[in-house]
This record gives C-alpha cells, sequence and structure tokens, in this order.
C-alpha cells in the first residue's frame, strides 16, 4: 500500500514507464526462480538503462516513505541496490546494499525445481552503518520475497532496526504478514499467475520455455541431466 501521496496516480505512472520500456512480457512460458512456472515476465532490466526512469520511480518511492522515520536505505544487490541508491538520495538518507553471502554460495533456499540462492549478508562496513539505526529495505520486485525477506534478516543481524519494505512492484505471491514489518509499500501490484511445474498447462500444452528471460534455461539444464 502507498502511505502517502497519490496511490492511484502513483500506481498509473509506475505502470506506463513499464510499458513504455517494454518491461512487461506476456503470453509466454516462463520459470521463476521458486521453481513454479507462468505466462507472464516483468523485465526489470529494461528499467534501469535510462536513469531518468528509475529516477521518476524510485522519487514516486521516496514520496510514499516520506513520513516515516527512518536513517538508512537499504536494498539487496543488484536491482535493489539501484532502488536504495535513488531512493536514499531523494530522502535525503543513507544508502547501503546487502549482497550474497560469498561463503555460502551453495546453500541457498530453492523452492521445489527452483534456483539455489545464498542468503544475503551486510559487508564493507555496511554492518556498522546500519547498526543501532532504523532502516527501510527496498527492492524494485517482490516476487517470491526471497531478496527481501534475507536482506530484512541480514539488517536485523547487524542490530538495525528494520521499520518498512518498500517496492516498485508488488507480484502479490507472497502475504505482507510474512515479512514481519509494520509497513509493506509498493507502488504498483502487478499479478501474474503462478503454477507448480508439475501442473503447468503451458507445459501440457508444449509451449516452449522462454530461455532468455527467468530461470528457464537452468529448468531445461537441471531437468536433462
Amino acid at each position: 500500500m502507498i502511505s502517502r501521496g497519490n496511490k492511484e496516480d502513483s500506481a498509473k505512472q509506475t505502470l506506463i514507464n513499464l510499458k513504455e520500456c517494454h518491461a512487461i512480457l506476456e503470453n509466454d512460458h516462463f520459470v521463476y526462480v521458486s521453481g513454479h512456472h507462468g505466462s507472464g515476465w516483468i523485465n526489470k532490466d529494461a528499467i534501469y538503462p535510462d536513469t531518468r526512469r528509475i529516477m521518476k520511480l524510485c522519487k514516486l518511492l521516496a514520496e510514499a516513505l516520506a513520513d516515516i522515520d527512518a536513517d538508512v536505505i537499504c536494498g539487496p544487490a543488484i536491482g535493489g541496490l539501484i532502488v536504495s541508491q535513488w531512493t536514499a538520495y531523494h530522502l535525503q538518507k543513507l544508502s547501503v546494499f546487502a549482497e550474497h553471502d560469498p561463503s555460502r554460495q551453495i546453500e541457498g533456499e530453492a523452492g521445489q525445481g527452483g534456483v539455489l540462492r545464498a542468503p544475503f549478508i551486510l559487508r564493507r562496513g555496511y554492518d556498522k552503518l546500519v547498526s543501532n539505526r532504523r532502516v527501510i529495505v527496498v527492492d524494485d520486485i517482490i516476487n517470491t520475497g526471497f531478496s527481501a525477506l534475507s536482506t530484512i534478516e541480514a539488517v536485523g543481524k547487524a542490530g538495525g532496526s528494520v521499520v518498512a519494505l518498500a517496492v516498485l512492484i508488488n507480484r502479490g505471491n507472497i502475504d505482507t504478514a510474512e515479512f514481519g514489518v509494520d509497513e509493506f509499500i509498493f507502488l504498483l501490484e502487478y499479478d501474474i499467475p503462478v503454477w507448480p511445474a508439475s501442473e503447468c498447462n503451458l507445459c501440457l500444452k508444449g509451449v516452449p520455455i522462454n530461455t532468455d528471460y527467468g530461470h528457464g534455461r537452468e529448468f531445461l539444464n537441471a531437468k536433462s541431466r
């Protein structure tokens, strides 16, 4: 939800920006990091090359966060790092980022048929910057929620207090309560239905899996082993 500003206008502007850079892909066959399948994908990488676009989106996010008392903005690398920088710029706050733990590259969580991912940690002295401070965790898109949840945990382990989670786009695949924060703010909710791989109608119909976006290539490689 948007806690400040015009929610409908923010959602409209976000959707316009996604369409302008052709970030919304539909009527295809995608594999998500959870291992589930679906017919849509949001190509967040299409948003970033035009810095004016990401600047505008993060300004909208900053306006939604303006009434929340916080000291630091933190996002998971890679996309969340960019969102953290621009949102913190508009809010005039410190910006840090979390990154995958290099010592646990094979220990990440994975859904059924999903892609293994290492948990996020705060390094480079950023753990000290968030210690005893109020932190807003930000990200670009909430899909499974893994990156956001792991970043929230990393901030907590470093002694920071996460007061809100804010994202550009929420795909609605995770319940707000699961994040364990008081505020969950997003500019746009864009629902993309997903199914377990074993129940995928697209697979049953023989629709080819897209290997250019998402995790289709990893899925097919694992399936061929």
